[in-house]
């Protein structure tokens, strides 16, 4: 049997149509197919529990989906395969797996995931965890009149450069800490791609061991405005004099005023630190 689970609250609040539209698809392969809103499920663990061992659960969603299953079941003994079936608007998670296959399966990418502490707070995150204009980009999409999609982060980038003013941070990677007067913003990435497409981390690989830290700083907003567009290819890492990449495994960052974070395009403020540890093997 196939178990859909999906979020109502996905793709702008229009999913049962769409719904409709892959049960149907799913039954010409002969399966019979459930559905059930990830609002209802209250205990993950009791439902899985009551699932059969050969069902498949097809998640229907984007990284948001994948993101609140994964930290609701994170740690269970799951035997049932998982897949996510892309119908998302960023699907940076599917993107860095490079395949275009529509339904993917996904359980060993999501068994060891890292995650980030503040505010007596802890959250797994599958592509990228950032605080400072990122994560104001963040909560300008989330908070937007228009729906999500690239265009509009496109737009409410532009948008936050103009109000956004760089922030001082002490940072720290295994051990090594360093004082940044003027920070852009910090990305901790466990893949290259954020925000529908951005490959803020070109080199970042979610199955090895390290996560990639990306610094942006102390550069003048106007040359930050000209480099943005470069990011989509990756290209903004030649500059080197604005642009920090390290790899890591544990990174605590302190700012010296509140800001905000993003994990995976959710958003919290104010936060004024974060830890972040790499739990891949």
């Amino acid at each position: 049997m196939d178990i859909l689970l999906y979020n109502p609250l996905s793709r702008n609040g229009k999913n049962d149509h769409f719904i409709e539209k892959i049960k149907l698809e799913l039954k010409k392969q002969g399966n019979p197919v459930v559905v059930y809103s990830l609002l209802t499920i209250d205990d993950p663990i009791a439902f899985i529990s009551n699932c059969h061992p050969e069902d498949r659960i097809i998640l229907v969603g984007g990284d948001g989906t994948i993101n609140r299953l994964a930290n609701r079941i994170y740690g269970l003994d799951i035997v049932q395969p998982i897949y996510i079936y892309q119908a998302g608007t960023g699907n940076d998670f599917v993107r860095s797996l490079k395949t275009k296959d529509k339904i993917v399966p996904i359980k060993k990418y999501i068994t060891q995931l890292p995650y980030v502490e503040f505010e007596d707070q802890k959250q797994y995150f599958l592509n990228g965890t950032g605080a400072g204009l990122d994560g104001y980009v963040g909560y300008l999409v989330n908070h937007s009149r228009f729906k999500k999609n690239k265009l509009n982060y496109f737009r409410h980038a532009f948008e936050a450069f103009a109000k956004f003013k760089p922030i001082g941070a002490h940072i720290t990677v295994d051990g090594t800490s360093w004082y940044e007067k003027k920070v852009w913003f910090t990305s901790i990435m466990n893949s290259p791609y954020y925000g529908g497409g951005m490959k803020i981390a070109p080199k970042a690989n979610r199955m090895t061991e390290e996560l990639d830290i990306v610094v942006v700083k102390k550069i003048p907003k106007w040359l930050l405005i000209l480099i943005f567009p470069t990011i989509y290819l990756g290209w903004h890492v030649i500059f080197k004099r604005y642009v920090k990449i390290i790899k890591g495994h544990e990174v605590v960052i302190s700012f010296d005023q509140p800001t905000y974070l993003q994990i995976d395009g959710d958003v919290e403020y104010p936060i004024e630190k974060i830890k972040v540890f790499s739990m891949k093997k």
